[in-house]
């Protein structure tokens, strides 16, 4: 899953939604200084990518894309994501996605003392440009895989991917439709899990 999924899942707080992005900026991050919540919400968005991964639906969506784009279709996916959630976020959010958005953005400023240097640098452009709720655009969704083409060591194929969700919108939205209500009802019985035992410690 990408930002805005990871943002959208988070537990309701700044802290938290906070935390879970942190997962996609970890280089240089110092994770001992994070407030509880945080820190939480950072594990979980870990613990979240490996079950998303691991989704018979997603293990079956990445094995239709072509052989050359194999390897890069687990992030493929993890964009394609954001994508469909930005399109049909009425369907699967009751927040207003701007109150969502706006939670994490305000964070940025709260909390500019914990953030990793490449967090620092793109922050501020992540939140007057709105990336989050853009991803509802298609032509984000180019311009994020371009971007990540960009941090690759080599040159790789990964903008062509693009193409597939044109060429099986249908297909991978079905999928994340599918999946998105499975990770909900797993975080929650993985926090209720944790707090158990939390509570069983003290």
């Amino acid at each position: 899953m990408n930002y805005l999924a990871h943002v959208t899942l988070a537990e309701p707080t700044d802290e938290a939604r906070l935390g879970a992005l942190l997962g996609d900026f970890g280089r240089g991050l110092e994770v001992d200084r994070l407030p509880a919540a945080m820190r939480f919400a950072l594990h979980e968005h870990r613990a979240l990518d490996q079950w998303f991964d691991d989704h018979p639906r997603v293990r079956a969506e990445r094995a239709r894309f072509p052989a050359e784009l194999r390897r890069f279709a687990g992030i493929l996916l993890d964009v394609f994501a954001d994508h469909i959630l930005a399109r049909r976020w009425d369907e699967l959010h009751p927040q207003p996605v701007e109150e969502v958005t706006g939670s994490l953005y305000r964070s940025f400023e709260t909390f500019a003392h914990l953030l990793p240097p490449r967090l620092v640098e793109v922050a501020p452009r992540m939140a007057t440009e709105d990336w989050l709720r853009g991803y509802g655009d298609p032509r984000n969704i180019r311009r994020a895989l371009q971007g990540i083409a960009g941090r690759m060591r080599r040159e790789t194929p990964i903008t062509d991917g693009f193409e597939e969700l044109g060429q099986r919108y249908d297909e991978i939205e079905a999928c994340v439709l599918e999946v998105w209500p499975d990770a909900r009802a797993w975080l929650e019985a993985r926090r209720q899990s944790l707090r158990s035992l939390d509570a069983q410690a003290k």
